[in-house]
């Protein structure tokens, strides 16, 4: 992925898939690389890592330097469930953790002793649609956070309600508190009326909260900290990208006015008292720049502040314990795969780095004191745990954006016994699959049947559709619906494999105008590898799986598959994505389908009475062993790309040890 790609990740919080699931509850220790493993007068650090856009795949690890052990998913080991969306931002304030949830617009309040969520605030416009919220910032007892539809909204930490709204500038990116006054960086990044980048920070009085004064600073400004003495320390991106115009800017924050571009360009930055440590992208070499600047005497104090001669594949965020002065770098690698965090003491040794922390790992703060969670499993939840599917028996996904990456079971070289035997590792590990385009799919087993209990739901399927509620055309509740059919078997021959008769689980659409029965599509090996997808189907219709620029993969076609054409069949549902004031929004349909409805709701489980077969007649079932899903709709969803559904796992609702 390019600059210009990651600064739209970075800015608009998108990202393009990837779950990385329900991670293993039990503690991982650190990868040494013989450095001093505790850290002094540090407790823990807790790890934010926003997943992928849309993808629901948001994750928060904790780290404790008393034990040195890792928690890669410690909110969801707690909680049972996921952060939500694209998280961009986290603090520690008193004793809670906020974490902004961008897409699924909204502000995760956790209390940090437990690790328990308190609750989760809504960060909506009047009309229901997401403010989109990106960084938070804390005075006395309120909270502000900048939002991307142009306001900065507060909240009160007591009621933990939002109680005042302040319009500022276009898409403002970043927030910071500083001599009495809030700093907005106001960035344009998601102009969609060809205005280009906004250039200004707006200056807000916390008193009064009233904007004082606009400051231009530069074009797409983004990231903004509180500097050395009474100054506020930005970058500014410029109006491409690509060419690499990152300049950091000082503002001074008695008169509100620039006071300083410092000549070293900066892609991202933190702050230690006088220095400041950044890294820029060198555009002519392909290479990183590491340096230190004393911000009081605008010297470098290092041009290579990595002095180890470390390798950081993909920087994506930088930040300085506050209690020892030691530098973190996450490291993102692909951006589709989880990432790791890189510790170097304050004169660039690396000390130690700790793997696999999250997918896109872009925040990390520190405490000096240590929680109480409890986060061993009880003997309860370990069996629960043989509740999941088990077996991966059959996966064949369809062309899409992630083909031929982990998201869809795949490493460089794979045959497809190693691409099954990888589902299986990520569905028992309840990590995201991606079944690609219209009729990828995927059957699992289970440990043992599950039952048919009359009137009761039988199993659970999770995906990572969410309720971002950017609009409401249809009425519908809208969100990243992916909508999969799901289909269910007997092991009636009793030799373990899916090859008995198979039955549809009648969803709410069934039989109805909103869907196509006997639909049959066909995916063409294209040429060159990474071109277009082409596909043609039985109702005379034709189109392409687009590429895009966030997956650029060597191609979209299965690698693993040696056929020139990949047919798939079975019914099709309406397309259930629509454009909405610039973001596409996957309407959910009623009930009976995959990754349809988050998780959390009574949506994601199925009756095994819903089942009937091939014409239309209900069967009774009173078990099933096998349970295959299929992505039902066939559209592409402009910078979205195609509707594919994802699935992490189903749960049989009824197992009892």
């Amino acid at each position: 992925m390019r600059i210009k790609q990651i600064i739209y990740i970075v800015l608009i919080g998108l990202s393009a898939v990837l779950w990385n699931g329900c991670d293993d509850m039990h503690d991982r220790p650190l990868t040494s690389t013989g450095g001093v493993m505790g850290e002094e007068s540090t407790a823990e650090m807790y790890i934010l890592s926003e997943g992928l856009f849309n993808q629901n795949n948001s994750t928060l690890a904790r780290h404790s330097f008393t034990s040195n052990t890792t928690t890669p998913n410690y909110f969801e080991a707690l909680n049972k469930r996921g952060l939500g969306d694209t998280a961009n931002d986290m603090a520690l304030y008193e004793d809670c953790l906020y974490i902004v949830v961008n897409v699924s617009s909204q502000i995760e309040v956790i209390d940090w002793k437990t690790g328990l969520s308190i609750t989760h605030i809504s960060v909506l416009q009047e009309n229901g649609s997401s403010r989109q919220p990106r960084s938070i910032a804390f005075f006395g007892e309120k909270a502000y956070v900048c939002c991307f539809d142009g306001s900065v909204v507060r909240i009160d930490l007591n009621t933990l309600v939002i109680d005042a709204t302040l319009q500022v500038g276009r898409n403002p990116d970043g927030i910071c508190v500083q001599n009495g006054k809030l700093y907005v960086s106001n960035s344009g990044g998601l102009d969609t009326d060809g205005i280009g980048p906004d250039n200004t920070v707006s200056v807000i009085d916390i008193a009064t909260f009233s904007k004082i004064k606009e400051v231009v600073v530069g074009y797409n400004p983004g990231k903004i900290v509180a500097g050395w003495g009474e100054t506020v320390l930005l970058i500014t991106r410029g109006s491409n990208v690509e060419e690499g115009d990152y300049r950091l800017i000082e503002i001074d924050a008695t008169y509100d006015v620039v006071n300083h571009t410092f000549e070293e360009k900066a892609l991202n930055f933190a702050v230690n008292d006088e220095l400041i440590y950044l890294y820029d992208y060198q555009y002519s070499t392909n290479q990183t720049d590491y340096k230190v600047l004393n911000q009081r005497t605008r010297q470098v104090v290092s041009d290579s502040f990595i002095a180890d001669g470390t390798s950081i594949s993909t920087p994506y965020g930088i930040f300085v314990n506050p209690y020892n002065g030691n530098v973190y770098i996450t490291d993102a690698y692909s951006y589709n795969v989880k990432g790791d965090v890189l510790c170097f003491n304050p004169h660039g040794q690396l000390q130690y780095r700790i793997d696999n922390v999250g997918m896109n790992p872009n925040t990390i703060v520190f405490s000096d004191r240590n929680s109480q969670s409890q986060i061993d499993p009880t003997p309860e939840e370990e069996n629960k745990s043989n509740a999941f599917a088990n077996r991966v028996l059959e996966y064949m996904p369809a062309p899409g954006q992630y083909m031929n990456t982990t998201t869809m079971a795949y490493k460089t070289g794979f045959n497809a016994d190693e691409v099954l035997e990888y589902a299986t590792e990520r569905i028992r590990n309840r990590y995201i699959i991606s079944l690609g385009a219209y009729g990828g799919y995927i059957t699992l087993g289970f440990h043992s049947p599950v039952a048919n209990r009359a009137g009761e739901y039988d199993f659970k399927v999770y995906g990572n559709a969410s309720y971002n509620m950017f609009g409401t055309a249809t009425g519908a509740l809208g969100g990243s619906s992916e909508p999969g059919i799901v289909l269910v078997s007997k092991d009636t021959n009793g030799n373990g494999l899916p090859d008995d008769e198979w039955y549809e689980l009648a969803g709410s659409e069934y039989g109805t105008s909103n869907e196509t029965r006997g639909y049959k599509i066909t995916y063409h090996r294209p040429t060159p590898l990474d071109a277009n997808v082409r596909w043609t189907d039985n109702q005379g219709e034709e189109g392409y799986v687009f590429r895009n620029s966030y997956n650029t993969q060597e191609s979209y076609y299965p690698l693993w598959i040696d056929e020139e054409e990949i047919t798939f069949s079975g019914t099709r549902l309406k397309d259930n994505a629509i454009l909405e004031n610039g973001m596409w929004v996957g309407y959910c349909y009623e009930w009976g389908y995959a990754d349809n409805h988050p998780n959390s709701t009574e949506m994601s489980k199925f009756k095994i009475d819903w089942a009937v077969d091939a014409t239309g007649n209900r069967v009774h079932l009173d078990e099933i062993d096998f349970v295959r899903i299929y992505s039902a709709v066939n559209q592409s969803a402009g910078v979205m790309g195609e509707i594919s559904t994802e699935v992490m796992t189903v749960e049989n609702l009824h197992y009892n040890n």
